[in-house]
């Protein structure tokens, strides 16, 4: 468990550069930052992670149980934060159309924490349109 990534994480939900992020993704970074090794930022599985039948469970298994996503919920999660450059999957190659690989048969999906932005791209100045702004401070 890393509580340093747990309180990165935490501290940066609060910042403007999270704005917008559900709270499946949320989660997601969190449970990820909790098993996270503080230096690879890789998360980790232990042995204990099992079934109540006792066979293994996956990372990805984990994540999904852990933030009460189904698998679907989880994907659309994951791409989400990929599509704002937070991608948490550990790419293993590339498809025949270049696009990234995260899972192959015998080989189950990684996770890493990314580092996180410490700013945002602010939306653009509104078309000025003639009307008046609000009035001007005094200085």
């Amino acid at each position: 468990m890393s509580a340093r990534l747990m309180g990165e994480v935490a501290g940066w939900l609060g910042t403007a550069a999270a704005e917008g992020l559900t709270a499946a993704e949320r989660l997601v970074l969190l449970i990820v930052a909790e098993r996270a090794n503080e230096h690879s930022r890789r998360m980790w599985s232990h042995r204990g992670d099992r079934r109540d039948d006792g066979t293994r469970i996956t990372l990805t298994e984990l994540i999904a149980d852990r933030a009460g996503l189904t698998p679907r919920g989880l994907n659309d999660a994951l791409q989400r934060l990929a599509r704002r450059g937070l991608e948490v999957r550990v790419q293993i190659g590339t498809d025949t159309r270049g696009r990234p690989v995260f899972a192959r048969k015998g080989h189950a999906v990684d996770y890493e924490l990314p580092f996180l932005p410490a700013s945002y791209e602010l939306p653009p100045r509104p078309v000025d349109n003639g009307s008046p702004g609000p009035p001007e401070r005094d200085r």
